[in-house]
């Protein structure tokens, strides 16, 4: 009993912290970073799905846009555990206002006068690799840890979207039950960087810091509340997202999402998208239909 307590206290504690610590004004713009996987009970589809999606990023104040093929292939290990690999294709449209424009302080000595020269980018993203799954912590029962690491395998130009850093984050985050097939999640992440993956940024454009999120999620609509605070600068974002069920494991949905606090020089005010939850075959069950003939 005491045990429980101590669980919600914590939990509670956390949302809180977040509450009060987070909010207020920003001061400057952050590196983009997709939120770590995380399985709650009111996920329906199997671990080992593979997400594909297609975000559209706008903003009016600098007249940026950004358009993303996101993969995320996942392969299962243990209960309730999975590796990932993410990669983007982006196609990003800084306009007239480039981003060494925008943040002369990012340069590195590699960037040379005019970088990036080109407005119009297109290209792979940054890959990132890493593992999730349940941790059982010594007095404050289950929560889910994830951990993920940037291959600069991305360039410069795409900053601040996915770019060549190589950053490091490493997240926990608690499920609680609410009314129904309603879930309560709050959770951190912390963000380190070995530093750029090559002299054309400065290490300023990859700041260490920290996030706090709060999820409300059933099996098919999902919000949240994120807060980023790193090196000094901060924003918050709200983000709303449902699906509908599409075949015996795979699942389609639209994901928005919106920047409420932040710096005017802000990647971006806005993103919506689709997504896709690319099932497996459930375990035991075969397709119908006549077997291969013997060669």
């Amino acid at each position: 009993m005491i045990a429980a307590a101590l669980r919600r206290f914590t939990t509670a504690g956390l949302a809180a912290a977040a509450l009060l610590s987070w909010c207020g004004p920003a001061a400057a713009q952050l590196p983009r970073f997709e939120p770590l996987p995380s399985w709650s009970p009111a996920d329906t589809t199997a671990r080992l799905d593979t997400h594909v999606a297609l975000d559209r990023f706008g903003d009016g104040r600098s007249g940026w846009t950004a358009d993303r093929l996101l993969v995320d292939a996942r392969l299962p290990f243990g209960r309730h555990g999975c590796f990932f690999l993410r990669l983007p294709c982006l196609r990003f449209d800084a306009a007239s206002l480039p981003a060494a424009v925008r943040w002369p302080g990012i340069t590195g000595p590699k960037a040379g006068e005019g970088w990036p020269g080109e407005s119009v980018v297109t290209g792979v993203g940054q890959l990132e690799i890493g593992a999730a799954g349940p941790l059982a912590l010594p007095g404050l029962g289950s929560w889910q840890g994830a951990v993920a690491c940037g291959v600069p395998l991305g360039h410069g130009r795409f900053y601040p979207f996915s770019t060549s850093g190589l950053p490091l984050r490493v997240g926990l985050t608690r499920w609680l039950p609410l009314a129904g097939p309603w879930w309560f999640g709050a959770g951190g992440v912390l963000v380190l960087h070995g530093g750029q993956g090559d002299d054309v940024l400065d290490t300023s454009a990859f700041p260490d810091g920290r996030h706090l999120a709060l999820t409300v999620a059933s099996p098919s609509l999902r919000a949240g509340w994120e807060a980023r605070h790193r090196a000094g600068r901060r924003e918050q974002l709200v983000s709303v997202e449902g699906s509908l069920a599409w075949g015996a494991a795979e699942r389609v949905g639209l994901r928005a999402e919106r920047e409420i606090s932040g710096s005017s020089d802000r990647a971006a005010a806005w993103s919506a998208g689709v997504f896709w939850r690319l099932g497996p075959r459930p375990v035991g069950k075969t397709a119908a239909g006549p077997k291969p003939a013997a060669r």
